[in-house]
């Protein structure tokens, strides 16, 4: 339960900056690429609302444990891992990771926390299963009403779909999912005009524009405590008509643009009723979209190669970053963070989780739930003795392949070697001895979370505080000397 509630949570927070990121460049892609792909990149935060989150963090992490990658995180002047970390990203987006971290693990720490989540889970369940039934009783409503005094289209035998011309339509419109059909409001229409409004009702149907609606509402549903969750849907439903109308009059001439805008005025007169139904797509939108759309389709021009190469680049590069948050979001969840630590080379053994009591006392426990003695990797790891040439030799290759430095060969090194190894790579390599007692504590009881404790951190510790972590932990740590 707990684990779905993180889940939402980080599909929402994806999600929103996926669409507030499509929304700040919105001022500059609208000058250079179509509305078609302002309309189709909008599906990029859709898709992350509706698990795409969940997805990319998998993906991630099946890709890490086929091809394993080393790169990890800089340490930025203090040590704050059992090894220091060589391969610097944006620290913008390690600050970001390290607040979201922070954030989940202040959440897993408050009081019934359990009954707290339930509460939530209860909340929107309930909300969403709301949001549900109001929308389909409206468009059940809604086609009943279509339906019930209309009449099929028989003069249109040229149309691959049903035409029916209905008293209660306001506006042309699309209507169904399964088997869509074109319906008419009851008005006079010229040949021509009959034609531009199947033109741009054949479109919708041919794009699945009705599907798409529904992936939309889908996350509005899901969503439904996110007011960028509305507020998407209405930009989706905005650029579905500016889209279509982009693809029926681009082959136009300025004459026949005119009239068709003149046709979609003339619709949005008998169009008195708002129709922001799912499953539904309708010629009219609002007054204040339609002169949007009406300034859209005299300015529509053919995309040329260039401008569809640089789209094609936007887009990959959009969904790179969408990847990149969501990946970034995933491993800042407490269950996954861990999957993302450097690996040790030995697996925990006898435990998979432990519980601190509020004496300090450790309890051990397997994967079924059972109390389980302490792994047997409790003692200290010590490195083999190598010469000052060889220890320089092998953080040299470790930087080269972008692995992680071993704390014990720093600190072995005289000063002048790390000052200088630094100097060359750009790293800030520490001794031990440059920690103080409350650092090399905590870094202790990092490395016994991972299983390894390297023996440096240990025999600087003052014997008390070994003791206290032994005592703690149930570990056998000693000293070397």
């Amino acid at each position: 339960m707990t684990s779905f509630f993180f889940s939402l949570l980080i599909a929402t927070l994806v999600g929103t900056i996926m669409w507030a990121l499509q929304n700040s460049i919105k001022s500059i892609t609208q000058n250079v690429f179509s509305q078609a792909w302002h309309y189709y990149t909008g599906l990029i935060p859709v898709f992350f609302l509706l698990g795409g989150t969940e997805i990319v963090g998998r993906l991630s992490t099946l890709i890490r444990s086929v091809v394993p990658d080393s790169r990890t995180i800089a340490d930025s002047g203090s040590m704050a891992e059992p090894y220091v970390r060589i391969a610097p990203i944006e620290p913008t987006a390690a600050s970001a990771l390290i607040i979201s971290k922070r954030w989940f693990d202040s959440l897993l720490r408050l009081d019934h926390l359990n009954e707290i989540v339930l509460g939530a889970v209860i909340v929107w369940a309930i909300g969403t299963a709301v949001f549900l039934a109001i929308h389909i009783k409206m468009y059940r409503a809604f086609k009943r009403s279509i339906l019930q005094e209309s009449r099929v289209c028989d003069p249109i035998r040229q149309c691959p779909v049903k035409v029916v011309v209905s008293h209660n339509a306001t506006t042309p419109m699309v209507i169904g999912l399964w088997k869509p059909m074109i319906v008419l409001p009851d008005t006079p229409m010229g040949e021509k005009e009959l034609a531009m409004i199947l033109s741009h009702e054949l479109v919708h149907i041919k794009r699945g524009d009705v599907l798409v609606k529904l992936l939309v509402f889908m996350a509005n549903a899901v969503h439904w405590f996110n007011p960028a969750a509305y507020m998407l849907n209405r930009q989706m439903n905005t650029l579905c008509e500016l889209s279509c109308d982009e693809k029926v009059v681009q082959e136009m001439d300025m004459e026949n643009r005119r009239f068709y805008g003149e046709t979609l005025l003339s619709m949005l007169e008998y169009g008195v009723k708002r129709r922001n139904v799912v499953f539904v797509s309708s010629l009219c939108n609002s007054k204040k979209s339609m002169k949007r759309r009406l300034v859209n389709l005299m300015n529509a021009k053919k995309i040329n190669k260039s401008v569809m190469m640089l789209s094609l680049a936007a887009t990959i590069s959009m969904v790179g970053i969408g990847g990149f948050v969501a990946s970034a979001a995933e491993s800042a969840m407490p269950d996954r963070a861990a999957a993302t630590k450097i690996p040790t080379g030995k697996e925990p053994q006898g435990r998979n989780v432990y519980v601190q009591l509020e004496d300090g006392t450790v309890f051990y426990y397997d994967k079924d739930g059972n109390k389980s003695e302490v792994p047997e990797m409790r003692k200290s790891l010590s490195p083999p003795e190598y010469t000052t040439e060889e220890l320089v030799d092998h953080i040299k290759q470790w930087v080269k392949d972008e692995s992680p430095v071993a704390q014990e060969h720093v600190d072995k090194l005289p000063q002048k070697y790390v000052d200088e190894i630094n100097e060359a790579y750009g790293l800030q390599l520490k001794r031990t001895v440059s920690l103080t007692v409350e650092e090399l504590v905590e870094l202790t009881k990092k490395g016994i979370e991972n299983n390894a404790v390297p023996q440096a951190y240990v025999d600087a510790l003052p014997q008390q505080e070994l003791d206290a972590i032994n005592k703690t932990y149930g570990w056998e740590l000693r000293k070397s000397k």
